[in-house]
């Protein structure tokens, strides 16, 4: 067994919580992603003086519009607050009458079409405001004329979810927006993990989302606690009048102006990087664990990039019919308990275990690979 202790940081250690090797990739649970050195200098500038946040948070959303091609754009508290804005801003619009009474949502539109597909851990923060959900389709596909069929005198929005590992067969977005927009209903896009590739910053609003939001702490860098709302200005101006800091449903979602500042910052670095140039480090510093666990019996490893369920490259073990060692539950478990702690990904479905490079710093892939030998190892 490895002695090392990576990584040590004395605040969290005089707080009580040992610190771990991040290889999981950007999940909100181990604390997503590392910002960049610019990003925390311009927080810490932003903390010296005091702006309306309101008039910020406006002029972050200008930038986000730049960078995305759509009209505007707002700072939130991360994905989920996102979702749940869009649902107020498309049952509220900008009454104030109507956004004090949420989520009490009579006399508004208050039903929100959402393919069976696409319901998952996150789809009922739509219902936060006060709205339901209705669904088309069945676990893995629907159609066009289910989706129609479900848009009515009490829809306020079609929401549509772009992420990995969700089901592609029914409509696109494209085909989702034209029955929307052919009903006069907008479409609310959660691509919270879509990047990379950057182009999919864009992609969504060429497209015709009214509304999309991604999340500001994963692949761009920014704090983790923020996300990007941006769409349709008057949707926008809707969410921003449901957000902090009015007395409205947005108000537990409360985003500093530090916090704006360094989402600002981070992708503005974001869309100047070098993707290619990442992408390619990332699979140069994955390759000694894949050459470290290579000759195991009963597994298969490989690193694997796709546009379904790894967008960035990925160490993949999976543990074959004639497995006979521990389980992938298991493994995950003993990496996170044992020494240094690292946390890795298992995907039951596939029977994988899944090792990230994105969070990792310089020298930790070597401990990482080493340390998952030895519990592939443990019979």
């Amino acid at each position: 067994m490895t002695e090392s202790r990576l990584p040590v940081n004395s605040i969290y250690e005089e707080i009580g919580v040992k610190p771990m090797i991040h290889a999981g990739g950007t999940n909100t649970d181990h604390g997503g992603s590392t910002m960049r050195p610019e990003v925390i200098q311009a927080m810490a500038q932003a903390s010296q003086s005091y702006v309306p946040i309101a008039e910020l948070n406006s002029k972050v959303g200008d930038f986000m519009a730049q960078a995305t091609g759509a009209e505007a754009g707002m700072v939130t508290a991360g994905a989920g607050s996102g979702i749940v804005l869009s649902a107020a801003a498309c049952m509220t619009g900008t009454d104030k009458a109507r956004i004090l009474q949420l989520p009490d949502t009579r006399g508004m539109k208050d039903e929100i079409v959402i393919a069976k597909a696409h319901r998952g851990p996150y789809s009922h923060m739509y219902t936060f405001a006060g709205a339901s959900l209705v669904e088309v389709g069945e676990v893995q596909s629907w159609t066009a004329g289910e989706l129609d069929s479900a848009i009515n005198d009490h829809t306020a929005a079609v929401a549509f979810l772009l992420a990995p590992r969700i089901s592609r067969r029914g409509p696109t977005l494209k085909e989702t927006v034209e029955i929307a927009h052919a009903r006069g209903v907008p479409v609310v896009v959660d691509a919270a993990a879509m990047l990379p590739p950057k182009s999919n910053l864009s992609r969504y609003i060429a497209d015709g989302a009214d509304l999309v939001t991604v999340s500001g702490g994963k692949d761009i860098r920014g704090p983790q606690g923020t996300g990007m709302l941006f769409g349709r200005k008057d949707l926008v101006t809707a969410a921003l009048a449901n957000h902090a800091p009015n007395h409205a449903i947005g108000r537990p979602h409360k985003v500093s102006r530090e916090e704006m500042v360094g989402l600002w910052m981070a992708l503005k670095l974001y869309v100047e990087h070098d993707e290619e140039a990442e992408v390619a480090g990332y699979r140069a510093a994955l390759s000694p664990i894949v050459q470290v666990l290579d000759g195991i019996d009963g597994i298969e490893v490989s690193i694997r990039q796709d546009d379904f369920r790894f967008f960035l490259p990925n160490v993949v073990v999976r543990l074959t019919p004639g497995w006979n060692g521990p389980s992938g539950p298991e493994i995950r478990t003993a990496m996170m308990q044992g020494e240094p702690r690292i946390g890795i990904r298992f995907d039951p479905d596939y029977n994988e275990l899944e090792v990230n490079a994105f969070n990792m710093q310089a020298g930790e892939p070597a401990i990482v690979g080493a340390r998952l030998r030895e519990e592939l190892l443990r019979r």
